[in-house]
């Protein structure tokens, strides 16, 4: 991962632009509850839990960035985020921002590769053809659908397991 100030500004503004969110930071303390907020929306596709619509205090937008980091740690990583807090984003700390940031690039990374595995796998399958053929293709006899769709099942739970937990795993190493 990125080390010196600049390359985390990079790290930064590569997210937002992967994410078609129309922002740069120029220093990583630009890296508000804003920035937060917009890449969790964009990345996960849903509303942060608990947000204040319109804050109008920093006691409000350091509600919003706990409520982003309290969201990440319960609903998605099921692993502790006491190191970062809402108030430590909102005072510019740089360490808790960059942990912020590994976070956000990892799931993006994480979920990128898991659509492109999932269209990968559509297209072996043949669901694909439809839309770029116009055609049916080939039925398949409803045991050989079955076994694939139950692979399917199990090979993505246990890919989604083990790639939750590589995440996990690299990010508790990098405070070690």
């Amino acid at each position: 991962m990125a080390g010196s100030e600049a390359e985390w500004v990079t790290v930064a503004n590569n997210l937002l632009l992967k994410c078609h969110i129309h922002l740069r930071i120029h220093d990583l303390e630009d890296c508000d509850a804003n920035v937060f907020i917009a890449l969790y929306q964009s990345i996960l596709g849903e509303k942060v839990p608990d947000l204040i619509a319109n804050p109008r205090s920093q006691e409000d937008e350091a509600h919003n960035a706990q409520a982003v980091i309290d969201s990440l740690a319960l609903d998605y990583l099921q692993v502790s985020l006491s190191h970062i807090t809402g108030e430590n984003i909102m005072k510019g700390d740089k360490e808790s921002i960059k942990n912020l940031l590994e976070i956000f690039d990892g799931l993006l990374e994480y979920l990128t590769e898991h659509i492109s595995e999932t269209s990968h796998e559509k297209s072996e399958t043949g669901q694909g053809f439809k839309e770029s053929h116009g055609e049916e293709p080939l039925e398949e006899s409803e045991s050989t659908k079955e076994s694939r769709s139950s692979w399917k099942r199990v090979s993505f739970r246990r890919y989604h397991s083990m790639s939750m937990n590589l995440i996990k795993t690299s990010y508790a190493f990098s405070f070690s």
